[in-house]
């Protein structure tokens, strides 16, 4: 089998550039190019093959999130197509095995299945016909590990049939193998491989005021109230650049429900499946650490997001709804919002969740980040997006030097992505000063929003001035941050603060961040010189 391409490239080398690719992706010199060019290989082009969407159905029409990729499927299919970049292996091929836990077993007649990564092999019951003959085989089950979910082929031997990574419980199970079986969702994503599903409490009841429960302990995050033990569904997560609260540390989680996936066919709003629960709890500052003060939670249901507080005993033996807010809890200075403050900050983004976007997940995040949800496919994009392969995410990142990327950072976490954007229901966008890096203005710093709509940008009439202002403002002046508006009004908790919610007291590393970015825009790094 001959290892030269007509691209000059051969399929090991494609691999191991895949592999690269993973590490260099955001170096300097690594350029949306480069990633171009890898499609000039005739094994690349079998794998478009692959992932395009499929002809619909007769009196079915398409869905349009026909794209699911992830770099350990595309090596696995790259030598699944072979080298010779032939997107139809020969017949009565076999089912590539995982490259961790038990290997896949027979598919039948047609193309070959593709493997899992760091899970389980096997492609799934009955199946889908290839080339006239069923798979033959029963999902394979994987080992304890993390890998990718919907394993099988989508010709042999089942259609995302077979579970990978470990063996847990078996949900929306089928002869035919239409719904990813356990191991498929819970091994995925690194879960324990016996995941029960989460059993409510007899107890429990919905709140007066509302259908999410009155208590913490009935939403689903914990699997045991007393030893506060997550259910082993629930992940836990950190983004990359974090909303300022106050000098809380925070914990943050996430449900995903088995075999779903998020669309990110619109990369500044995430619409996520339904069943989605996000929680994140809050530990107050004070002479004794670790006293958890409040519990969020958010989940998205057929009609949309239903959200709401927990506010824990001083004890923190129960965590009870309130909807109305709290101005100083326990005497720590600490705010619980109103639900209208929370959908106020929260209605800034199109699906209400504040904290996930490629770049908050990026470089820095942790537990569940873009990568993971990259390797478990459960990120998938429509033909046409703007972005719609995971090299085009992995990609994406936040431009400039480390002074810039903090500055940058800070300002779309804390301002841009809840109120400084243009979407219709962000809270200042009226005012046309934007903050949030969105996806198509990441060439280079000076085609951010920030600095586009901010730098030696007078702000508007109808903006809040911090006392004492000296002079004119500028939402930012270079070189200047005394004279730069989005600092004064960082730095100060009154009327003319910024953020307006959510917080009582100034950030110093937030204030010293965009600080040093603003001094550090001289001409020779490519900002304009000072406005008068």
């Amino acid at each position: 089998m001959s290892t030269t391409q007509k691209s000059g490239v051969s399929s090991a080398e494609l691999l191991l550039g895949l592999n690269d690719a993973v590490a260099m992706r955001r170096s300097a010199s690594f350029k949306r190019s480069a990633m171009r060019s890898l499609h000039q290989n005739p094994t690349v082009d079998c794998l478009s093959k692959r992932f395009r969407s499929p002809a619909p159905e007769a009196g079915r029409s398409r869905t349009g999130r026909g794209t699911q990729l992830t770099y350990v499927g595309l090596a696995l299919l790259a030598l699944a197509c072979g080298d010779s970049g032939d997107a139809s292996p020969a017949a009565s091929s076999t089912s590539s095995a995982s490259t961790q836990g038990s290997g896949g077993s027979t598919g039948g007649a047609g193309d070959t299945g593709s493997a899992t990564a760091a899970g389980g092999g096997g492609n799934g019951g009955g199946g889908v016909e290839a080339n006239g003959t069923a798979g033959s085989s029963a999902g394979g089950n994987g080992g304890s590990g993390s890998g990718g979910s919907n394993a099988g082929g989508s010709d042999a031997g089942g259609s995302n049939a077979g579970g990978s990574g470990g063996s847990a419980p078996t949900t929306d199970t089928g002869s035919g193998g239409n719904q990813q079986h356990a191991g498929g969702a819970a091994g995925a994503a690194g879960a324990p491989p016996d995941c029960d599903p989460f059993e409510m409490p007899e107890d429990c009841v919905a709140a007066s005021d509302g259908p999410l429960p009155a208590e913490l302990r009935c939403t689903g995050l914990y699997a045991d109230w007393e030893t506060r033990a997550l259910r082993c569904d629930v992940r836990e997560y950190a983004p990359a650049y974090e909303l300022w609260s106050d000098a809380a540390s925070k914990h943050r989680y996430v449900y995903l429900p088995p075999g779903s996936s998020i669309d990110v066919t619109n990369p500044e709003s995430f619409e996520y499946p339904v069943g989605t629960q996000f929680w994140k709890e809050f530990w107050l500052p004070g002479d004794e650490p670790g006293v958890i003060g409040e519990t969020r939670l958010m989940r998205k249901t057929a009609s949309g997001w239903l959200y709401t507080s927990y506010v824990w005993s001083e004890d923190g033996s129960t965590a009870t709804q309130t909807n109305t807010g709290v101005l100083d809890l326990h005497g720590t200075g600490h705010t619980v919002p109103s639900r209208e403050q929370c959908r106020a900050c929260h209605e800034g983004r199109g699906d209400f969740i504040l904290g996930w976007d490629f770049l908050m997940l990026g470089p820095g995040a942790s537990g569940v980040t873009l990568e993971t949800l990259v390797a478990e496919e459960r990120l998938s994009a429509a033909d046409d997006a703007p972005y719609p392969t995971p090299l085009d995410w992995l990609e994406l990142e936040i431009p400039g030097d480390s002074l810039e990327r903090a500055g940058l950072g800070y300002l779309h976490a804390n301002c841009g992505v809840s109120c400084h954007n243009r979407g219709d229901e962000a809270g200042a966008s009226i005012t046309g000063f934007y903050l949030r890096l969105d996806a198509a203005t990441l060439d280079s710093v000076h085609t951010t929003d920030a600095v586009v709509t901010g730098v030696n940008v007078a702000p508007g009439p109808e903006a809040e001035l911090p006392p004492g202002a000296p002079g004119s403002y500028y939402e930012f002046r270079p070189l200047d941050p005394a004279r730069s508006l989005a600092v004064a009004r960082m730095s100060v908790r009154t009327e003319a603060a910024m953020p307006l919610l959510g917080t009582n007291v100034v950030d110093p590393d937030g204030v010293a961040a965009v600080s040093a970015w603003i001094a550090s825009m001289t001409v020779e790094r490519g900002y304009p010189a000072a406005a008068p």
